[in-house]
């Protein structure tokens, strides 16, 4: 294991698309603002500057172009950054009491998000770049859905609708988009309290890597933190499905 960061106080690593490099947050020069750094080492560089009482928040990479949150107060919104330009501008105008958890698909034509307004989670899907008013309302079989994910293939959102749930929904984009029925799924994996940022993710072979909190295993049972892997799981999953799924 090899330190990337040094310098104040570092958080919320995000991958770029390529992995060469990473975006996080850093307080070490005053603000919480975005810093960007190769994981082979070098310096790392700022890429945004904070207005007063701001903080920024790296949430999903894809080519050329970040999507970060800023926090002011109770109001979380979704801003883009392009790295050819450092310029930001505002996401679909994307606003939030709580963290959006925006993720790009994979293929780079969709963005995910949840949002949280007068007590009420829900999860949306705007096309990438955003067209003003188009934006497709996810509606689960329950719950305060959150935490979106993607397969690999950009077909299969996968999302959080209540502690201890899991569900995903097929997702077709031609002739039009459309979200298929919720499939509520086994949970191969614990919830990890709630300030973890991101509780879950899935790899590119389709295997999902989980955050667990501390003194829990994957049963509920004491066990030393640790991180669990699962390989396989969405192949195990519709096995056990009925003919036809």
């Amino acid at each position: 294991m090899e330190r990337l960061t040094y310098g104040g106080n570092n958080r919320f690593p995000t991958w770029s698309s390529d992995s060469k490099s990473v975006v996080f947050q850093s307080d070490r020069n005053g603000d919480r603002g975005l810093f960007w750094q190769p994981v082979g080492g070098g310096e790392a560089a700022q890429l945004t500057k904070p207005d007063a009482g701001e903080a920024h928040e790296p949430e999903s990479w894809y080519g050329d172009t970040l999507l970060f949150s800023v926090t002011k107060g109770s109001d979380v919104s979704l801003w883009m950054l392009s790295l050819k330009d450092k310029k930001p501008t505002p996401f679909g105008d994307v606003h939030s009491a709580t963290r959006t958890g925006a993720v790009f698909s994979p293929d780079g034509r969709w963005v995910a998000y949840a949002t949280t307004e007068r007590g009420t989670t829900t999860i949306y899907v705007q096309p990438f770049p955003a067209i003003p008013g188009v934006k497709y309302h996810l509606l689960p079989r329950g719950g305060q859905p959150k935490h979106p994910v993607w397969s690999a293939d950009s077909k299969t959102l996968f999302y959080n609708p209540g502690p201890g749930q899991f569900e995903s929904v097929s997702v077709t984009t031609l002739p039009g988009f459309a979200f298929g029925n919720p499939e509520a799924l086994p949970r191969p994996f614990p919830g990890a309290g709630p300030t973890v940022r991101r509780p879950y993710d899935i790899t590119p072979d389709g295997g999902f890597v989980s955050a667990v909190a501390a003194g829990q295993s994957v049963s509920g049972r004491s066990a030393p933190p640790q991180i669990q892997v699962v390989l396989n799981w969405f192949e195990d999953v519709k096995t056990r499905l009925p003919s036809g799924k």
